[in-house]
């Protein structure tokens, strides 16, 4: 196999472990961030995988438009899973639980500024999953006081959580 041909198979046997890694978690920018962010590759040739791979049905979409990999697609990437490098598994695998954990925090924590029958409000929630553990809606002044709460809301959600917590529980 020529280096070009052994290069393109590789780069698309770490598309099928990425996106096998995440288990339908994965939706296409945030493969591509994920791709682009450690310089797998460049963005052309990762279009240019991904349609191929979506083409010949290796890669499909569920209803929420994330990926996850054909029966075919699994049975390539065990098939040919001792061709990745040791040093690229190795490379990933910290990479993949990272990002994994900064899409579960990305994808369940919201904080935003809406407007209702004139009167703005910052919106905050905190989701596990289907069930919201927190939705908090609290009236604003101006955008500058709703940005300020949205971005430290933002920052560290869980320890705003806690603290709302302790401050509604305490006896005081």
């Amino acid at each position: 196999m020529k280096d070009n041909d052994f290069e393109l198979a590789l780069n698309k046997l770490l598309i099928l472990f990425i996106i096998n890694n995440f288990n339908h978690k994965l939706k296409e920018n945030d493969l591509s961030y994920f791709i682009l962010n450690y310089e797998l590759f460049n963005y052309f040739y990762f279009k240019q995988y991904i349609t191929e791979m979506e083409s010949t049905g290796l890669i499909l979409f569920d209803d929420d438009k994330n990926y996850y990999l054909s029966e075919d697609g699994k049975e390539a990437l065990e098939l040919f899973y001792e061709n990745i490098p040791e040093d690229n598994i190795e490379f990933l695998k910290p990479r993949i639980e990272e990002y994994r954990h900064d899409l579960i925090v990305k994808n369940s924590v919201s904080a935003n500024i809406k407007s209702e029958n004139e009167t703005n409000y910052a919106h905050l929630s905190i989701k596990d999953g289907d069930v919201e553990v927190l939705n908090l809606k609290i009236e604003i002044s101006d955008d500058k006081m709703g940005k300020t709460i949205v971005k430290n809301f933002k920052k560290n959600p869980q320890k705003m959580y806690q603290d709302i917590l302790r401050i509604l529980i305490s006896k005081e």
